[in-house]
Protein backbone atom coordinates (compact mmCIF):
# COMPACT_ATOMS: atom_id res chain seq x y z
CA UNK A 1 0.00 0.00 0.00
CA UNK A 2 1.24 3.51 -0.81
CA UNK A 3 0.02 6.92 0.36
CA UNK A 4 0.47 9.94 -1.90
CA UNK A 5 0.62 13.40 -0.30
CA UNK A 6 0.24 16.53 -2.41
CA UNK A 7 -0.83 14.59 -5.48
CA UNK A 8 -0.34 16.89 -8.49
CA UNK A 9 -3.00 15.13 -10.57
CA UNK A 10 -5.70 15.53 -7.97
CA UNK A 11 -7.53 13.01 -5.83
CA UNK A 12 -7.98 9.59 -7.39
CA UNK A 13 -10.54 6.86 -6.84
CA UNK A 14 -11.17 3.55 -8.56
CA UNK A 15 -9.06 1.01 -10.42
CA UNK A 16 -5.70 1.76 -12.01
CA UNK A 17 -4.58 -1.43 -13.71
CA UNK A 18 -3.56 -3.80 -10.92
CA UNK A 19 -3.97 -1.04 -8.34
CA UNK A 20 -7.01 0.41 -6.58
CA UNK A 21 -7.13 4.03 -5.42
CA UNK A 22 -9.16 5.83 -2.79
CA UNK A 23 -8.95 9.22 -1.10
CA UNK A 24 -9.15 9.64 2.68
CA UNK A 25 -8.71 13.03 4.37
CA UNK A 26 -7.18 14.47 1.20
CA UNK A 27 -4.63 11.66 0.82
CA UNK A 28 -4.66 9.24 -2.09
CA UNK A 29 -4.08 5.63 -1.02
CA UNK A 30 -2.94 3.05 -3.58
CA UNK A 31 -3.24 -0.67 -2.87
CA UNK A 32 -2.48 -3.73 -4.99
CA UNK A 33 -5.50 -5.70 -6.20
CA UNK A 34 -5.45 -9.51 -5.94
CA UNK A 35 -4.52 -11.25 -9.18
CA UNK A 36 -7.38 -13.71 -8.79
CA UNK A 37 -10.29 -14.25 -6.46
CA UNK A 38 -12.32 -17.37 -5.74
CA UNK A 39 -15.74 -16.80 -4.16
CA UNK A 40 -16.22 -18.72 -0.91
CA UNK A 41 -19.81 -19.93 -0.73
CA UNK A 42 -19.62 -21.46 2.75
CA UNK A 43 -22.76 -20.40 4.70
CA UNK A 44 -20.90 -18.31 7.35
CA UNK A 45 -18.99 -16.43 4.64
CA UNK A 46 -22.12 -15.92 2.57
CA UNK A 47 -23.91 -14.52 5.64
CA UNK A 48 -21.12 -11.98 6.18
CA UNK A 49 -21.31 -10.87 2.55
CA UNK A 50 -25.08 -10.45 2.86
CA UNK A 51 -24.73 -8.39 6.06
CA UNK A 52 -22.08 -6.34 4.29
CA UNK A 53 -24.45 -5.59 1.41
CA UNK A 54 -27.30 -4.65 3.75
CA UNK A 55 -25.06 -2.34 5.78
CA UNK A 56 -23.69 -0.64 2.67
CA UNK A 57 -27.24 0.14 1.52
CA UNK A 58 -28.18 1.48 4.95
CA UNK A 59 -25.02 3.58 5.28
CA UNK A 60 -25.66 5.17 1.90
CA UNK A 61 -29.21 6.05 2.97
CA UNK A 62 -27.96 7.64 6.19
CA UNK A 63 -25.21 9.54 4.38
CA UNK A 64 -27.81 10.91 1.95
CA UNK A 65 -29.25 13.01 4.80
CA UNK A 66 -27.07 16.11 5.27
CA UNK A 67 -27.76 16.51 8.99
CA UNK A 68 -26.91 12.88 9.75
CA UNK A 69 -23.76 13.10 7.62
CA UNK A 70 -22.69 16.17 9.61
CA UNK A 71 -23.28 14.37 12.90
CA UNK A 72 -21.22 11.34 11.91
CA UNK A 73 -18.44 13.61 10.65
CA UNK A 74 -17.92 14.87 14.20
CA UNK A 75 -17.19 11.37 15.54
CA UNK A 76 -15.26 9.75 12.70
CA UNK A 77 -11.78 8.52 13.43
CA UNK A 78 -8.75 9.97 11.68
CA UNK A 79 -8.10 8.11 8.45
CA UNK A 80 -11.68 6.87 8.15
CA UNK A 81 -14.36 8.25 5.88
CA UNK A 82 -17.77 9.25 7.21
CA UNK A 83 -19.27 6.38 5.22
CA UNK A 84 -16.92 3.83 6.80
CA UNK A 85 -17.69 5.21 10.26
CA UNK A 86 -21.42 4.73 9.69
CA UNK A 87 -20.80 1.27 8.24
CA UNK A 88 -18.56 0.17 11.13
CA UNK A 89 -21.11 1.33 13.71
CA UNK A 90 -24.00 -0.49 12.02
CA UNK A 91 -22.55 -3.74 10.69
CA UNK A 92 -23.07 -5.70 13.91
CA UNK A 93 -26.75 -4.71 14.00
CA UNK A 94 -27.66 -5.49 10.39
CA UNK A 95 -29.47 -8.63 9.33
CA UNK A 96 -28.42 -10.80 6.42
CA UNK A 97 -31.58 -9.93 4.49
CA UNK A 98 -32.49 -6.43 5.69
CA UNK A 99 -31.72 -3.72 8.26
CA UNK A 100 -33.14 -4.25 11.75
CA UNK A 101 -34.61 -2.14 14.53
CA UNK A 102 -31.18 -2.31 16.21
CA UNK A 103 -29.52 -0.30 13.44
CA UNK A 104 -28.70 3.31 14.28
CA UNK A 105 -28.95 6.67 12.51
CA UNK A 106 -26.75 8.52 15.00
CA UNK A 107 -23.87 7.61 17.32
CA UNK A 108 -25.87 7.98 20.54
CA UNK A 109 -27.51 11.18 21.77
CA UNK A 110 -30.42 12.00 24.08
CA UNK A 111 -33.43 9.67 24.15
CA UNK A 112 -36.09 10.60 21.60
CA UNK A 113 -39.50 10.72 23.35
CA UNK A 114 -41.71 9.21 20.66
CA UNK A 115 -45.28 8.54 21.71
CA UNK A 116 -46.56 7.05 18.43
CA UNK A 117 -44.85 6.55 15.06
CA UNK A 118 -46.16 5.01 11.85
CA UNK A 119 -45.46 4.57 8.16
CA UNK A 120 -48.39 5.11 5.79
CA UNK A 121 -48.64 4.69 2.03
CA UNK A 122 -47.62 8.30 1.42
CA UNK A 123 -45.92 9.59 4.56
CA UNK A 124 -44.46 8.93 7.97
CA UNK A 125 -45.96 10.39 11.14
CA UNK A 126 -44.70 10.58 14.70
CA UNK A 127 -46.04 12.18 17.86
CA UNK A 128 -43.14 13.55 19.87
CA UNK A 129 -43.37 14.53 23.50
CA UNK A 130 -41.66 17.75 24.52
CA UNK A 131 -37.95 17.30 23.83
CA UNK A 132 -36.93 19.29 26.90
CA UNK A 133 -38.07 16.31 28.97
CA UNK A 134 -34.98 14.48 27.70
CA UNK A 135 -32.36 17.21 27.34
CA UNK A 136 -31.59 20.85 28.09
CA UNK A 137 -31.72 23.24 25.13
CA UNK A 138 -30.04 26.63 25.01
CA UNK A 139 -31.44 29.84 23.53
CA UNK A 140 -29.19 29.31 20.50
CA UNK A 141 -31.01 26.10 19.58
CA UNK A 142 -33.94 27.43 17.58
CA UNK A 143 -34.50 24.94 14.73
CA UNK A 144 -35.13 21.21 14.46
CA UNK A 145 -33.93 18.71 11.88
CA UNK A 146 -36.03 15.53 11.75
CA UNK A 147 -34.47 12.62 9.85
CA UNK A 148 -35.82 9.18 9.04
CA UNK A 149 -34.84 6.06 7.15
CA UNK A 150 -37.60 3.65 6.14
CA UNK A 151 -36.81 0.11 5.06
CA UNK A 152 -39.69 -1.49 3.17
CA UNK A 153 -39.79 -5.30 3.41
CA UNK A 154 -41.99 -8.24 2.38
CA UNK A 155 -42.68 -7.38 -1.28
CA UNK A 156 -46.05 -8.32 -2.76
CA UNK A 157 -44.26 -9.35 -5.96
CA UNK A 158 -41.46 -11.90 -5.37
CA UNK A 159 -39.60 -10.48 -8.37
CA UNK A 160 -39.08 -7.17 -6.55
CA UNK A 161 -36.05 -6.64 -4.29
CA UNK A 162 -36.36 -8.17 -0.82
CA UNK A 163 -36.11 -4.69 0.66
CA UNK A 164 -35.79 -1.06 -0.41
CA UNK A 165 -34.69 1.91 1.68
CA UNK A 166 -35.72 5.57 1.46
CA UNK A 167 -34.33 8.62 3.28
CA UNK A 168 -36.51 11.44 4.61
CA UNK A 169 -35.83 14.85 6.15
CA UNK A 170 -37.83 17.78 7.48
CA UNK A 171 -36.37 21.06 8.73
CA UNK A 172 -38.54 22.94 11.22
CA UNK A 173 -37.74 26.60 11.91
CA UNK A 174 -38.49 28.30 15.24
CA UNK A 175 -39.11 24.98 16.94
CA UNK A 176 -40.54 24.96 20.48
CA UNK A 177 -38.60 22.35 22.45
CA UNK A 178 -40.99 22.73 25.40
CA UNK A 179 -44.07 21.52 23.52
CA UNK A 180 -45.23 18.22 22.03
CA UNK A 181 -44.94 18.04 18.25
CA UNK A 182 -46.73 16.05 15.55
CA UNK A 183 -44.19 15.26 12.87
CA UNK A 184 -45.23 14.45 9.31
CA UNK A 185 -42.89 13.87 6.36
CA UNK A 186 -44.55 13.22 3.02
CA UNK A 187 -43.16 10.80 0.42
CA UNK A 188 -42.30 12.03 -3.04
CA UNK A 189 -43.73 10.28 -6.10
CA UNK A 190 -40.92 7.74 -6.36
CA UNK A 191 -41.10 6.90 -2.67
CA UNK A 192 -44.85 6.32 -2.90
CA UNK A 193 -44.28 3.82 -5.71
CA UNK A 194 -41.74 1.96 -3.58
CA UNK A 195 -44.02 1.91 -0.53
CA UNK A 196 -46.88 0.46 -2.59
CA UNK A 197 -44.82 -2.64 -3.41
CA UNK A 198 -44.28 -3.79 0.19
CA UNK A 199 -46.48 -4.93 3.05
CA UNK A 200 -44.16 -4.26 6.01
CA UNK A 201 -41.57 -1.70 7.04
CA UNK A 202 -38.97 -0.66 9.59
CA UNK A 203 -38.79 3.01 10.58
CA UNK A 204 -35.65 4.56 12.10
CA UNK A 205 -36.11 8.13 13.37
CA UNK A 206 -33.82 10.74 14.90
CA UNK A 207 -33.84 14.52 15.43
CA UNK A 208 -31.21 17.22 15.94
CA UNK A 209 -31.31 20.76 17.25
CA UNK A 210 -29.79 23.53 15.16
CA UNK A 211 -28.75 27.14 15.51
CA UNK A 212 -30.22 29.84 13.27
CA UNK A 213 -27.30 29.43 10.87
CA UNK A 214 -27.81 25.67 10.58
CA UNK A 215 -25.13 24.35 12.92
CA UNK A 216 -26.09 21.15 14.75
CA UNK A 217 -25.83 21.50 18.53
CA UNK A 218 -27.11 18.16 19.82
CA UNK A 219 -28.96 15.14 18.52
CA UNK A 220 -31.13 12.27 19.66
CA UNK A 221 -30.48 8.57 19.60
CA UNK A 222 -32.40 6.44 17.12
CA UNK A 223 -36.04 5.58 17.76
CA UNK A 224 -37.02 2.37 15.87
CA UNK A 225 -40.48 1.18 14.89
CA UNK A 226 -41.35 -2.03 13.01
CA UNK A 227 -44.77 -2.57 11.48
CA UNK A 228 -46.82 -5.53 12.68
Amino acid sequence: MAILNGNVIGNMRGRLGNLSARTVDGKTILAARPSNFNVNNDPPVTAVRQKFSVTVALAKSILALASLAAIWKTVKESGMTVFNTIFKSNFQYSGTDKPTTDNILTPGGFSLPVNVAAVAADKITASLLALDTESVFSEAEVNLSANAVVCFIDPTNPDDPAYQIISLNKEVANFDFTQAYDLQIDFDAKQKLIAAKYTKNILLLSVASKTADGKIVQYSSTSPKASA
